[in-house]
């Protein structure tokens, strides 16, 4: 992935007002952000409710959130109060889990102050499923994927695979795990992912990274990524693509029968981005948050759950090849 240099970066985000930085006030002080979602009539929040006999996964997807400061701190509080209100099975993240430059290594006293006692609450002592964001590239990836060598919950084998759910027996989710601050030139990447999608057998199909294709915050859509990346989404009919990278949360309407989401919200208030909800968005905001997921064979519901642990909008749909089910046998 080309990245900017800080500059340029700077000059880019300020050419995007109203989407841009956020403008001081004469005191000096930042302007608040302001959030879309805080300006619309948002519809009623729909659960549906949990099926007796019917088994589910229950997941949070946060990215963008290793700040260790005090926004952190408040997302992982509300993630704790909703895991052990609505039970837990896993956490999965967007990239960017250590800022300003990653880990140096597998000792690395951030392991501690920028994760493991942020996210210390037994309501949340699940797997993590990650992935790695340009931050986290200019550290030691390799020391990322070695930690789960030390703590088995931390759940990276390399930059990018597949894991599966349930983990034993026919799957009826799979998640594949992108390290897309390689692309567009990594084509290898691009080749196993043509290969690993192609080979796929269960109902849903997940994948997620760092870097989103589709963004109305400050780096917009992603022109690369719609090059290399979204034809194969398309191509091997995936449900959802999830990515952090802005410092938002979003979800667009389908494109090519594709669903795009960002959870970039893992630091709360501690660095938002500024959003735009437009007419092919079902949902822009900014300030903080994370998405709870909950999936089950014939269903996927998606809470964008808000930094004091409110759920603002929530979206439910189904399995793209719901009638293909005898590809897959019984779900």
């Amino acid at each position: 992935m080309r990245r900017l240099a800080p500059a340029l970066l700077l000059a880019s985000l300020a050419a995007l007002t109203p989407l841009g930085a956020p403008t001081r006030a004469q005191d000096g002080k930042k302007k608040p952000l302001e959030d879309p979602a805080s300006k619309r009539e948002l519809p009623p929040v729909v659960i549906p409710p949990v099926r007796e006999g019917v088994t589910y996964l229950r997941a949070f997807a946060f990215g963008d959130m290793g700040t260790a400061g005090r926004g952190q701190r408040a997302i992982a509080a509300s993630m704790a109060g909703r895991a052990r209100e609505g039970g837990l099975d896993l956490l999965l993240t967007t990239g960017d889990n250590f800022y300003p430059n990653g880990v140096k290594s597998v000792d690395d006293p951030m392991w501690r102050t920028h994760f493991w006692d942020i996210y210390s609450d037994p309501a949340l002592a699940v797997p993590i499923y990650p992935s790695l964001g340009n931050h986290d590239h200019r550290g030691n990836v390799q020391a990322q994927i070695d930690q789960g060598k030390l703590e088995p919950r931390w759940r990276l084998p390399s930059r990018y695979h597949v894991w599966q759910w349930p983990a034993e027996g026919a799957p009826v989710a799979q998640f594949f795990v992108i390290d897309s601050d390689m692309f567009p030139e990594d084509k290898e990447q691009l080749a196993w992912l043509d290969r690993a999608l192609g080979a796929a057998t269960a109902p849903w199909r997940i994948v997620y990274g760092h870097h989103p294709i589709y963004s109305r915050s400050v780096r917009g859509d992603n022109a690369e990524l719609v090059a290399c990346l979204e034809p194969l989404l398309v191509k091997h009919e995936v449900d959802l693509y999830l990515a952090g990278h802005d410092h938002v949360l979003e979800l667009r309407k389908p494109k090519d029968g594709v669903r795009h989401l960002v959870s970039g919200g893992g630091a709360g208030g501690d660095h938002p981005y500024p959003v735009e909800w437009t007419d092919d968005y079902e949902y822009a905001s900014t300030g903080g948050g994370f998405c709870a997921l909950r999936l089950a064979a014939d269903e996927l519901v998606i809470e964008f759950v808000r930094q004091d642990g409110r759920t603002q909008f929530a979206s439910t749909f189904g399995p793209r090849r719901a009638a293909k089910k005898e590809r897959y046998g019984p779900f």
